[in-house]
């Protein structure tokens, strides 16, 4: 991962290899069901399928990024400053049976069998103060969204999933 701060917030690279001839089972989970605590997360196109996303309406949907696009997905810095809008993106990655089928292929192909992702999760500044903006403040569900800094809001959800690390 490689992580860079551009004065605006404290962004992340994070590129993700994973060897289909050792975890390519249907049903390997590489990523299980989560949001990302960023503002949002680019993902782009992988060497083989297994981006599953949910709909707001609950619905799983394999993702299919075309060549040369990006898919953004919301992270949880965005629904705090729509109080709610715009809801964090649910995903996982996950060994499906395009997946497989993608193997096969490669396989024939004598490609390497590596599933490669690049990630980029762009982040608020730290010190900037994570509220419902603008209309949103004025929501029924704003106060669920109380002011917290933006670095803050992150060692808090880190600490949640266990990630947070000791300053020792």
């Amino acid at each position: 991962m490689f992580g860079f701060d551009d004065g605006l917030g404290p962004h992340l690279l994070a590129p993700t290899g994973s060897d289909l001839r050792r975890y390519g089972q249907e049903g390997t989970v590489f990523a299980g069901y989560h949001y990302d605590l960023n503002f949002l997360t680019i993902h782009g196109r992988s060497r083989f399928p297994g981006l599953n996303i949910w709909l707001k309406n609950g619905q799983k949907v394999e993702v299919k990024v075309p060549v040369g696009c990006l898919l953004i997905q919301t992270g949880k810095q965005i629904e705090w400053l729509t109080a709610g809008d715009c809801i964090a993106g649910m995903h996982e990655v996950i060994v499906t049976n395009r997946t497989i089928d993608a193997i096969k292929l490669a396989t024939e192909q004598s490609r390497l069998l590596w599933r490669v992702s690049s990630t980029l999760f762009a982040h608020i500044a730290s010190d900037a103060v994570l509220k419902p903006l603008g209309h949103f403040a004025e929501s029924p569900l704003a106060s669920k969204y109380p002011p917290i800094y933006a670095g803050e809001f992150v060692e808090q959800e880190l600490a949640v999933i266990n990630l947070k690390g000791n300053k020792e």
